[in-house]
């Protein structure tokens, strides 16, 4: 036989396996942290030879002719349409709007402010000043606002924070920057961990809490704070030790590999190196070391690249809810190693166009993201991050457009158009043919109707927003009767125009009204007088100076207990069982503390779901057991009632007992009623006085 036929193609995969066989004993796992990157790839690598040569002799030795008429036109499989950047930008506009309406009344967002203090809070405002919300808006400063007045703790918060920091203003907040770092770095070992606490005694380090401390220092460099190279160079030891041979990462040693953790390990890496050359610290050959294991982790992302879950091979279930419930945060992990490294596929596969496609179908119709827990809030934040390549270098973040809204059509009696936010800027854009014909006088045609006034105002509430005067001797021409107004809070309204023009061949002063369409509008720049209270009030709080004891007559459920009425957050709220006929809670500090008013904030769903649960309506309220009377709750469920006390008084208890309960229109807690936050505040000492109802 010659060496084509198939029994001597056999006999000459054997004889490879043959001489391959030495190669493969000597093969086995380095178990050091700073082993080859190539070693531990090697047996598999040679394993899939023998299986690719065996494989390929026995197919040889079946081989037979294959008829021209069983052979099938491949079948047409469209590549999917290119994601448009409108698409993109009406994406990230829509989770802006989601995010702003989420806001709490004291600045912050939930989830998890009690678990990660300021956490969420500092990822929405990073997500928003990078999705090129004006580092003036009120929600950026109502959310820095709070941040200084709850420094962030654990390294997620602080890490979130300082990016926070850094993007609105590093010199302003250079005070903030270096004492959050110091904290920062008291959660430092090897890699990073949770700050161990009575809570929390025996915390490990894990590289998702790594990763975001080395996000913490990369800021502090950044705005000249030094950090030591033996840091940055544990971060890489602590990278290492939990990197695997297939080229992932693990959250802890001998844990899964997922594709977030393979994402994160890779960003420890970046900033570490790229930190370490700065300092001119990193050698060639360490260097080169790094960058083999991190084009491991690149090719095992492509191997199990995937936009609807975060990866995990060993997953038994393929639904498995860690997996769904990481899916979000793996994508910005695929995000931050993009911006990191500029690598732009994995695989051979775009990432972003995969991520942005996968981010618009599925986004939630308020224009959120969640998972399979819920949580939309850091969903949405970093959906958005991924949209905006927020960690990619950039010469700064282009600021969202202004909003436009109306249209021109000629059926109409008469067309609105409006642009901005706070202010909003009206104008007529056109009268409609009919108008034109009916009211353009002899000699005038082509002119526009003669208008006495133009009045903008809102449809629902007919409350007058601005009016302009016209020239009822004259045709208006081109003349567009522009006005400004501010709307009163945020939300969404519908805004009309009416215009009085003056019918042809008149003479008695006669007036006919012309009316446009109601335009919708969505306005989140306005700021009320509860939102000024609110920010004001921060850190004023006296209860906040002791711990105290919370009882209540009843709680709906474990997530809305009585101590949430004086944790000093709004986030987390007290609310009575529906069917409780007495509805009171007091509260009693350890320590007695002095104040001259007890302010009440009602607890919400959510801050745009103000009418959902029951709120206190009528409260009766005692201090140190007298009684202080009757009150009527500010009717803006989203603002507080400062109840006065008749003089400043050292407290050592308070109840409040709530008389009236308006009913919300959620079906479940519409007829419970409960408090955000009841606090003491001494309020001459930083405030106007109030009158009290």
């Amino acid at each position: 036989m010659r060496d084509s036929e198939p029994g001597n193609l056999r006999t000459g995969a054997l004889r490879v396996a043959f001489f391959l066989t030495p190669l493969l004993a000597g093969g086995r796992r380095s178990t050091s942290p700073h082993r080859c990157p190539g070693t531990a790839r090697r047996p598999k690598l040679l394993a899939g030879l023998l299986l690719g040569l065996g494989t390929f002799a026995s197919a040889t030795a079946v081989a037979r002719p294959v008829p021209l008429s069983s052979v099938q036109e491949p079948v047409k499989i469209e590549a999917p349409k290119p994601v448009t950047q409108d698409e993109i930008d009406t994406a990230i506009h829509r989770a802006i709007r989601f995010l702003l309406s989420r806001q709490e009344l004291d600045g912050s967002w939930r989830p998890d402010e009690a678990k990660y203090v300021s956490g969420q809070t500092g990822l929405c405002v990073y997500t928003l000043l990078k999705a090129g919300v004006e580092k003036n808006h009120p929600s950026i400063e109502r959310g820095i606002a709070y941040l200084r007045a709850h420094p962030p703790e654990w390294t997620y918060g602080i890490a979130c924070s300082l990016l926070a920091l850094h993007e609105l203003s590093p010199e302003r907040f250079a005070d903030e920057i270096e004492a959050w770092t110091a904290v920062l770095m008291e959660g430092h070992g090897l890699g990073f961990a949770y700050p161990a606490n009575e809570r929390a005694p025996n915390y490990e380090e894990d590289l998702s809490l790594t990763q975001y401390g080395a996000l913490g220092l990369r800021v502090a460099e950044s705005c000249g704070l030094k950090v030591h190279h033996t840091i940055w160079e544990s971060l890489i030891d602590y990278a290492m030790s939990v990197h695997n041979g297939d080229g992932s990462f693990s959250y802890r040693l001998g844990t899964d590999h997922t594709g977030s953790m393979t994402a994160a390990g890779i960003a420890v890496l970046q900033i570490s190196r790229a930190a370490l050359e700065a300092q001119n610290r990193m050698g060639a050959r360490e260097s080169r070391q790094i960058q083999e294991v991190m084009d491991q982790a690149y090719e095992w992302l492509g191997e199990n690249l995937r936009m609807d879950r975060n990866p995990d091979p060993n997953a038994e279930n393929d639904n498995a809810g860690h997996m769904t419930r990481w899916s979000l945060y793996y994508l910005y992990g695929l995000e931050r190693v993009g911006g990191l490294t500029g690598v732009r596929t994995f695989g051979g596969r775009d990432w972003y166009e995969e991520a942005s496609r996968y981010l618009i179908r599925t986004q939630g119709g308020e224009g959120q993201w969640g998972t399979a827990q819920g949580e939309p809030h850091p969903g949405t934040c970093f959906g958005v991050l991924v949209l905006k390549r927020a960690t990619a270098p950039t010469s700064g973040q282009k600021p969202r457009g202004r909003q436009s809204y109306g249209d021109d059509v000629e059926t109409r009696p008469m067309s609105l158009r409006l642009t901005g936010d706070t202010p909003l800027t009206a104008w007529v854009s056109s009268f409609g043919t009919k108008t034109l014909k009916k009211f353009e006088w002899d000699g005038e045609i082509g002119k526009g109707p003669r208008v006495i006034r133009v009045e903008y105002f809102n449809d629902e509430t007919k409350e007058i927003l601005g009016v302009i005067q016209g020239d009822p001797e004259s045709p208006s021409k081109s003349e567009r009767f522009a006005a400004q107004f501010k709307l009163p809070h945020p939300g969404t309204f519908r805004v009309r125009a009416r215009a009085f023009v003056r019918p042809i061949s008149d003479t008695e002063g006669e007036e006919v009204l012309v009316l446009s369409q109601p335009v919708q509008v969505v306005v989140d720049a306005a700021i009320t007088e509860g939102m000024r209270d609110a920010q004001r009030d921060l850190g004023h709080n006296n209860l906040q100076l002791t711990e105290c004891e919370v009882r209540a007559s009843s709680f709906a459920t474990d997530g809305q207990k009585p101590s949430y009425a004086a944790d000093g957050k709004m986030c987390y709220v007290w609310l009575s069982k529906p069917d409780d006929a007495e509805r009171w809670i007091e509260i009693e500090p350890d320590r007695p503390q002095r104040g001259d008013h007890v302010v009440l904030t009602p607890a919400l769903q959510q801050p745009d779901k103000r009418h959902a649960w029951g709120r206190p309506g009528k409260v009766f309220v005692k201090v140190n057991g007298k009684s202080l009377g009757e009150f009527e709750m500010n009717p803006d469920p989203y603002a507080k009632t400062y109840i006065p006390l008749k003089k400043k008084t050292v407290v050592r208890e308070i109840r409040v007992e709530i008389l009236e309960t308006i009913d919300g229109k959620d079906g479940g807690h519409g007829k419970a009623s409960g408090f955000a936050e009841i606090e003491l505040q001494l309020r001459q000492d930083f405030a106007p006085a109030r009158k009290g109802k």
